[in-house]
């Protein structure tokens, strides 16, 4: 829906700031550091074969920040999860990738692969919904985004995910 004074997830709701998160896959789920970690490295290995990244290409600027990154992600706080469904957590998994700057070159690619690796490593089916130039325009918006605007950030991505 494009326009509705009652609609939480269209334009309407964008420019008054109330579009919500939404996100309906509530399965436990387990992801590390490390895990991430190797899935960039054979990522960083495949762009190198092709002459489409450098040898500083997703290379950490401080040793731990992907799994500071991953620990925010899967944080819970009284035994209950910062960030109930899938959707949420890979949303804000895009969304500390880029902005966070955590390697010195290649961090919107490297965001943005995190992103699609998670939800298909969760078997996120609306994943699908996105595609190669959707996820470039999302991630490009994260990436310019005002940190302040961090929360419709993450509620414009899990829409895309509903």
């Amino acid at each position: 829906m494009i326009g509705g004074g009652g609609d939480k997830s269209g334009l309407n709701a964008y420019d008054k700031e109330t579009l919500e998160v939404s996100g309906a896959t509530k399965k436990s789920v387990k992801l590390t550091g490390e895990e991430l970690t190797v899935a960039i490295q054979n990522l960083r290995t495949e762009l190198m074969k092709k002459g489409e990244a450098t040898d500083i290409f997703a290379q950490e600027r401080m040793t731990g920040s992907i799994t500071g990154i991953v620990g925010n992600v899967m944080q819970s706080f009284g035994g209950q999860p910062m960030y109930a469904s899938i959707e949420e957590k890979a949303a804000h998994l895009l969304y500390f990738m880029v902005k966070n700057h955590p390697f010195t070159d290649g961090n919107k690619r490297s965001g943005a692969f995190a992103f699609i690796w998670f939800l298909r490593k969760t078997k996120v089916k609306k994943a699908r919904n996105i595609n190669p130039g959707a996820l470039t325009a999302l991630t490009l918006l994260v990436a310019e985004s005002n940190p302040e605007k961090k929360a419709m950030m993450v509620a414009l991505v899990t829409q895309l995910l509903k």
